[in-house]
């Protein structure tokens, strides 16, 4: 609720970015998963560092990744869960780590635009302690400051209910959606999970209520069995350059690159 408290939230991808890097960085070297989740060190992130514990203890008592995941699944998002379990279960958990970390990464560059987007509420916040409180000025000055303190110490305390919402809101837009859901597409391809879970994870990681509302009456076989241009096709987010690139990856079977390429011209406008 308080207004540090969601600006810090907006840093969740760098931790977990910064997990998932070291974690990959120690398997590439040889180590176990339990020493290379120590060698990150404490994370400053409750979410973060709870699940890293969490991760450490698992692979201490032999546990697998993908069953770690299953059994504790309000620890992981979707996306990050599927990611983990096929790269668990096809032997390919260092490529789903980098994967992660990318995505992460990449999410925490988003937050940082919205981040400075945020300058601005603050400010009005801000500017409303002093203004709201003005009738106290009848009762002099002393009585005013008191109030302006009180203000501001509430918008501390509760400001960050709503930051965030605004912050959800901006996320939303397609500014940020749609590279967002481009980007979890060429992901979840590339760590081998099937094409209509990639594309249901991909709309959910989006935050875009238009995606959600496109491809909320379709099955999981007709999202995994229509081509993908055909089923986005009248969607008001996707845009008719991206229906294209998905046209040709229908025909090629190369989603990974040709997607990527697309996410990597977003990301340049951007």
């Amino acid at each position: 609720m308080s207004l540090l408290g969601a600006l810090r939230r907006l840093d969740e991808g760098r931790y977990r970015a910064e997990l998932y890097r070291v974690w990959s960085t120690g398997l590439a070297a040889g180590l176990a998963h339990a020493a290379s989740l120590e060698q990150a060190g404490r994370i400053d992130s409750v979410a973060t560092e709870e699940l890293r514990r969490y991760l450490i203890v698992g692979a201490q008592q032999g546990r697998a990744v993908g069953a770690l995941v299953k059994a504790r699944p309000k620890l992981f998002e979707p996306f990050e869960a599927a990611i983990l379990a096929a790269g668990d279960e096809a032997g390919t958990l260092e490529t789903s780590l980098r994967i992660l970390a990318d995505q992460y990464s990449r999410e925490y560059r988003r937050m940082l635009a919205i981040r400075m987007m945020m300058g601005y509420p603050v400010f009005l916040g801000v500017i409303a302690a002093f203004v709201f409180t003005l009738p106290f000025l009848h009762r002099g000055w002393r009585p005013y400051v008191i109030a302006v303190v009180v203000a501001q110490m509430a918008f501390l305390l509760l400001g960050g209910v709503f930051l965030s919402i605004f912050a959800s809101i901006v996320s939303a837009g397609a500014a940020f959606a749609l590279p967002r859901f481009v980007r979890a597409l060429v992901a979840g391809v590339e760590a081998g999970l099937p094409l209509g879970r990639t594309v249901r994870l991909a709309v959910d990681v989006s935050q875009s209520s238009a995606l959600r509302v496109h491809i909320a009456k379709r099955t999981e076989r007709e999202l995994s069995t229509t081509p993908l241009a055909e089923l986005f096709e009248g969607c008001r987010l996707i845009p008719p350059g991206l229906i294209g690139q998905m046209r040709v990856a229908d025909v090629s079977g190369d989603f990974r690159s040709t997607l990527r390429k697309f996410a990597e011209q977003l990301e340049e406008k951007g």
